[in-house]
């Protein structure tokens, strides 16, 4: 089963159109922050154009269509077709855009992004292998963290949200700035946080927060992404565990930290070049070329004076080129590694080679490293990387009786192992800690379906459509075991039930 962590955004003050507190005094700083891409990394439905496509793999055939009321997104394959309104546009459009639907108070993922560089509509990233891409993936209040200024989840839910799903939109101030309540109330010199003097892990957090994804991130225990609060380090809530990654092949969308830290810019700077050196958030360049070769003559002026002292050189293209982002689709993005020279490929690196970013506090590293192994160990379908981490668990379960991430991990682990008796042991430990979380009541019942215990399962499986009538694993498996008892008349009803509220219907 999915590992599942409950992940509660909490943000502060609300962003574009709602800045007025900071607009007063900071006028300049505000209205360049208003161009930014930051600033509309999510709204409502603007333009795109209307296309189709098919999506070979699954042999899907989408298409897209605006009128008057927004965007309508349509798939057919197999006999059924599904549609959905378009209820929010994530991202600038530098790059793509990509969509939410809402059924009810769910938000779900379309499986379709509109590429603005190359002009084409396509699938997501993330759903090129899939041979169902429909709208059923859930929209976690994590994954909305680093894309909306403030989301309103309902608590103890994976993908519903209250009346308005944000209070704010693009990413506001707070976010790089901390809470602006106190600097609000007595407007002087440090009663708001100014990442740029900051020193050390704490700086580079206020980037890292969204621009630093790598291989996995691990809350804490009791903590999630959303604790996190400018003037801290990651680590005080979550930690990031990267790969190391072969260079001068391709990049990940979000990695700028990672390359940034590997050029020999930074590693020659004692710790003084970091992501503000070059960019400002409240400003936006008219020319980007110009702009940027000022700022590295700023360090490289004298050294570079002859031999790149012409005008109108673009130190960008040829030392920081870009490059297909292997988890970004049909986009591409700046090199950061400040590359002298192209680099060539180094096939050397394994692919089980997982570290912190920076390490957590000494008691909390077993359990955060064996966790992170273990969620990509499964991800990349590497039974090195489970087996160790999961032995690293076990080791250390006994320090953590109540870690509700610990004990789902062990009991996934254990399913897959053909244990489901000791990973029932540990899904119903887990529910006791969280008695109103469905994924844990699907957990519970996979456990019970592979000891054969299936009646037992449905009592869990109903408590959890009651919670979440459209929790797909649930539906699924709810109607695998009618179908196993000779119950064909309720499995069909349940899934047609199901495909109702999804927006699913036979092809006429």
């Amino acid at each position: 089963m999915e590992i599942r962590s409950i992940i509660i955004v909490v943000l502060t003050l609300p962003a574009i159109g709602a800045d007025l507190p900071c607009v007063g005094c900071h006028p300049k700083e505000v209205q360049g922050y208003r161009q930014s891409a930051m600033a509309h990394s999510l709204s409502e439905v603007t333009g795109q154009p209307d296309g189709t496509f098919e999506h070979a793999l699954s042999q899907t055939r989408f298409s897209i269509r605006s009128n008057s009321s927004g965007m309508l997104q349509r798939f057919e394959r197999g006999g059924v077709s599904g549609e959905q309104r378009v209820a929010y546009v994530i991202g600038s459009g530098a790059h793509a855009y990509g969509y939410l639907v809402q059924v009810g108070d769910h938000l779900f993922q379309s499986p379709l992004s509109y590429y603005t560089n190359r002009r084409l509509w396509d699938v997501a990233p993330g759903y090129e292998a899939s041979h169902h891409p429909d709208f059923s993936r859930p929209v976690t209040p994590e994954c909305l963290l680093c894309h909306s200024g403030k989301s309103q989840p309902v608590p103890y839910t994976l993908n519903r949200y209250q009346t308005p799903v944000f209070l704010a939109e693009g990413i506001s101030c707070d976010r790089c700035h901390g809470p602006g309540e106190s600097h609000a109330k007595k407007p002087v010199p440090g009663s708001i946080l100014n990442p740029a003097k900051l020193r050390g892990p704490a700086r580079a957090s206020i980037c890292e927060q969204c621009h630093l994804a790598g291989e996995v991130r691990i809350p804490n225990p009791g903590k999630s992404m959303a604790d996190f609060q400018p003037g801290q380090s990651l680590e005080d809530s979550y930690t990031v565990y990267v790969a190391a990654q072969p260079p001068g092949k391709t990049l990940k969308v979000v990695s700028h930290s990672e390359q940034l830290a590997l050029s020999v810019c930074a590693r020659s700077s004692g710790g003084k070049l970091w992501c503000g050196s070059c960019h400002n958030p409240h400003e936006s360049p008219a020319q980007p070329a110009a702009y940027f070769r000022e700022r590295c003559l700023n360090c490289h002026g004298a050294t570079l004076e002859k031999s790149h002292a012409a005008p109108g050189r673009d130190c960008v293209a040829c030392h920081m080129p870009r490059l297909a982002a292997s988890d970004g689709g049909h986009t591409v993005f700046t090199d950061h590694r400040i590359a002298r020279r192209p680099e060539p490929p180094n096939e050397s690196v394994q692919p089980e080679d997982l570290a912190a970013w920076r390490e957590p506090e000494p008691r909390l590293r077993q359990r955060n490293l064996a966790l992170a192994l273990v969620a990509v160990g499964l991800q990349n379908e590497s039974a090195q990387q489970v087996i160790r981490g999961f032995r690293m668990l076990n080791q250390v379960e006994k320090d953590y009786p109540d870690d509700q991430d610990l004990l789902t991990t062990l009991g996934s682990v254990l399913l897959r192992g053909k244990q489901p008796a000791e990973a029932l042991r540990r899904f119903e430990k887990v529910l006791v800690l969280r008695p109103a979380y469905a994924p844990y009541e699907v957990n519970a019942a996979s456990a019970l379906i592979a000891a054969g215990r299936k009646a037992e399962a449905l009592r869990h499986l109903e408590r959890a459509l009651q919670l979440d009538p459209l929790l797909q694993q649930a539906v699924e498996l709810m109607s695998s075991i009618y179908k196993d008892q000779g119950e064909n008349a309720k499995a069909a009803a349940l899934i047609a039930q199901y495909q109702r509220e999804m927006g699913i219907t036979p092809v006429r």
